[in-house]
């Protein structure tokens, strides 16, 4: 009888990334998209086609294509379909609850608040469990070589497959196969290059340029600093507000006017502030590790206070998630390239 092991995605943590960012942008797109054009249905009479069957064929869209399609490069696409697809599933949730199918349900806001958190909790819990074994090293640098008849390696891979296979066990034949392999493929000629591994390689040139510098990690660090000092302020300033109501006795009033959104946008900017600071004094240490607590700060960011914003006024919401994504997409790009870093030195 076969011993079935669940073999983890070394690369899992960006997939889950892609995955949350994209729902809660679908979320924040359709709502806004609903207040602009008058709340519009689909159907007429009878008949009302609501968003949710769209994110549930999305949801399958993306079940399909991972089943289907061994490709590495079409993950984080599938990733982003299934995310699109849960954000307009979830968006709808507040007719589901409520016996008059409410969309304007008012809870529904804290609801999608609450799954999102959660499954942010299961994806760090997930995340930070990543003594992965030696025979997941080797099957993730098989996963790469599954794109090897579609074109030649670019050098990051090659760099990131011998890595896993370092990680390997040495004694197996198909680790020492597979080395051989890796090791004697081209890497893509430069007239090979598509547009984004052109602007890729363009992008990590320019990092690397300026990584030499003496100055960049302080003005790295600078920016984060006056980032986490403004959302600090402002989480200290909500805090003082909700302690001065408790002691004035009118705390119930406070709350019944405001809910409890200052109490948890005042979580977040604390949150967000601390770990930025953490960051800060980490990056003479090590800047992957630096890279990461502003990383998790960001995050906190967008699955906190940008969804609050949301709830108070949509348009401001959309563009700092923007920003905060954008912020994101920069940040886990180069924690990839110093891990990398550390695996040619590892691998050397």
């Amino acid at each position: 009888m076969k011993n079935y092991r669940f073999i983890r995605f070394i690369e899992f943590g960006e997939l889950f990334e892609f995955f949350f960012l994209f729902a809660i942008l679908t979320i924040l797109g359709i709502r806004i998209y609903l207040k602009l054009t008058g709340f519009p249905q689909i159907g007429s009479g009878p008949f009302h086609i609501a968003h949710l069957l769209f994110g549930g064929f999305f949801m399958l869209a993306s079940i399909i294509g991972f089943m289907t399609f061994l490709n590495n490069d079409l993950k984080r696409y599938w990733a982003i379909l299934g995310g699109v697809g849960f954000g307009t599933f979830i968006d709808e949730i507040g007719k589901f609850i409520t016996r008059d199918n409410n969309y304007f349900f008012q809870p529904t806001f804290a609801i999608i608040y609450v799954i999102f958190v959660l499954l942010y909790l299961l994806y760090k819990s997930i995340e930070h469990n990543q003594n992965f074994t030696k025979e997941e090293y080797l099957i993730n640098s098989i996963s790469i070589l599954e794109d090897y008849e579609l074109k030649y390696f670019d050098k990051e891979e090659k760099d990131e497959a011998l890595y896993y296979l370092q990680q390997s066990d040495q004694n197996n034949p198909v680790t020492k196969q597979l080395i051989k392999i890796f090791s004697e493929s081209g890497s893509l000629p430069p007239e090979k290059l598509n547009i984004y591994e052109k602007i890729k390689k363009k992008l990590i040139a320019i990092y690397n340029y300026f990584i030499r510098k003496s100055w960049f990690l302080n003005a790295v660090s600078l920016f984060f600093i006056v980032r986490s000092i403004i959302y600090l302020t402002t989480g200290v300033f909500l805090l003082n507000n909700i302690t001065r109501q408790f002691l004035d006795g009118t705390i119930i009033t406070y709350l019944n006017t405001r809910g409890f959104l200052p109490l948890f946008q005042a979580f977040g900017l604390t949150l967000q502030a601390i770990l930025t600071i953490i960051g800060a004094i980490a990056i003479t240490e090590s800047r992957r590790k630096a890279y990461g607590f502003f990383r998790d700060a960001v995050l906190v960011s967008i699955f906190i206070l940008q969804v609050l914003n949301f709830y108070r006024s949509p348009f401001l919401a959309l563009f700092s998630t923007t920003g905060d994504l954008l912020l994101l997409a920069i940040l886990t790009s180069v924690i990839k390239l110093e891990m990398r870093k550390v695996s040619k030195k590892i691998s050397a």
